[in-house]
């Protein structure tokens, strides 16, 4: 029967009028041939009935089972609810799926790494992963910590970091007085600037630094832009010369491809991408940390604290890294998109060419067989010494896994741990989540001003 349409959700126009048409004939077509049936589940729009309802995906597991179908961007779309049966799927039909990214073979030979499939990403996935050996992000910890202890006195004392200025003329880490600062661009300035360091290497304060902040604005001032315009490609192939500028100044993991010798137009310019979508992509994590700290000032207390001790004797997490990971458990990590390249038969149902999977990992973290009562925030749940990777992927499940997967986590927790050391946080705007651009995020009226702790400088 079909699905019921909640009294909250508000629907522009009826459904049938935007449904694909084509795509499901399609869709139908390859029934008949194969002889196999779709899974099951109502041909709703599923982005736009889950803006109003984020647990609709868990409801339709609940009633059709953990495969079934719906629609997404005018294309039929199979959700995959459960993180076993996921990595099952894109294990046992790699060759059949390719990743949903942003496309950018028009600025450099084979696109970014997210995209690449067999020896191709095998090759330049290997030099990553090589130029990432002797780079420990932990070892990082302190420098990160000193750009958000930078970037936090600025917000704390009421300046507004340069963080949302284009033309450049002012150096690394000014101020722009009179507006009031505010949260998202004071943690846009430290996720940035953390990222130009650990990949490229020129300190805060240096003019390498100021050139690549500056160039980066350019890129993207105001969010990712996915359809590569003329503006586009001037603005990063003027980062490109930035970037070759440096000179003495690379370091980081450039410096550490650059000596290696198949280092080319492609892997600089993944390494540029990488920054673009993991800046705007961990402004939203410390958003959310940022947001849990203040509903949670007893974990913030307990974080100040453990600066004084030792890492856990059982090899387990920090405070501080627990705190993060729950992070990523309850919000941001939500799914992974992959096209179809040729029909699939998976666990008895077709998955047809041309349309999307969508494999769910919001919905799988939130399983109560994996985690005891999975909607509470509960950071102890990750402080034990035993590995969560068997129900918990937040940076992928695949041979696409994020290879810098620490590096967010890390700078994330230098941020979390200058929080805490310093300041207390009063939270504004503390509405409920709302869905974005690419992620649910806290409300855009969520605001945070931070008191200096003396307490803490003592």
């Amino acid at each position: 029967m079909p699905l019921p349409v909640r009294k909250s959700l508000s629907v522009r126009k009826p459904l049938s009028d935007r449904r694909p048409w084509l795509a499901v004939a399609r869709a139908w077509g390859a029934v008949l041939r194969t002889r196999t049936r779709l899974p099951p589940g109502e041909l709703i729009d599923i982005g736009e009935h889950e803006r109003a309802h984020r647990r609709l995906l868990i409801d339709l597991a609940a009633r059709h089972g953990p495969i079934f179908k719906g629609l997404m961007e005018r294309k039929l779309v199979v959700c995959v609810v459960g993180h076993s049966l996921g990595r099952r799927l894109l294990k046992e039909h790699a060759a059949s799926l390719s990743a949903v990214s942003i496309a950018l073979e028009s600025l450099f030979a084979h696109g970014f790494m997210r995209k690449m499939e067999g020896e191709t990403h095998r090759r330049y996935r290997r030099a990553l992963v090589q130029g990432l050996y002797g780079l420990d992000p932990k070892g990082c910890t302190a420098r990160f910590e000193a750009i958000a202890a930078q970037a936090l006195s600025a917000h704390a004392d009421g300046d507004r970091m340069d963080g949302d200025r284009v033309d450049g003329d002012r150096v690394d880490g000014d101020r722009v007085d009179g507006a009031a600062p505010v949260w998202a661009d004071t943690l846009a300035h430290i996720a940035a600037s953390a990222l130009i360091t650990f990949f490229f290497g020129p300190q805060p304060g240096s003019a390498g630094h100021q050139r690549l902040m500056a160039a980066y604005r350019r890129l993207g001032p105001h969010g990712v832009v996915w359809q590569i315009t003329g503006r586009q490609a001037e603005a990063y192939r003027a980062l490109v010369a930035d970037v070759q500028a440096l000179g003495p100044e690379a370091g980081g993991l450039l410096g550490r491809l650059q000596a290696q010798e198949h280092f080319d137009e492609t892997l600089l310019g993944n390494l540029i991408y990488m920054v673009e979508l993991g800046r705007y992509d961990l402004r939203g994590l410390m958003r959310w940390v940022s947001r849990y700290a203040a509903d949670h000032p007893a974990w913030l207390e307990r974080i100040a604290l453990e600066r004084l001790a030792l890492r856990p004797a059982d090899g387990g997490a920090t405070a501080a890294e627990a705190f993060v990971q729950e992070t990523l458990r309850m919000d941001q990590s939500e799914r992974l998109m992959r096209e179809v390249r040729r029909d699939i038969v998976f666990d008895g149902w077709l998955i047809p060419r041309g349309s999307l999977v969508r494999v769910c990992l919001w919905e799988a973290h939130k399983d109560p067989q994996a985690f005891a009562q999975p909607f509470e925030f509960d950071p102890g749940r990750f402080l034990g010494g035993a590995s969560q990777g068997d129900r918990f992927s937040p940076f992928g499940l695949d041979h696409h896994h994020c290879p810098l997967a620490a590096v967010s986590v890390q700078i994330a927790v230098a941020f979390l741990r200058a929080l805490a050391r310093d300041y207390a946080l009063r939270a504004q705007g503390a509405d409920p989540a709302v869905r974005g651009p690419y992620h649910w995020e806290p409300s855009p009226r969520f605001q945070v001003s931070l008191t200096h702790r003396v307490s803490a400088r003592s």
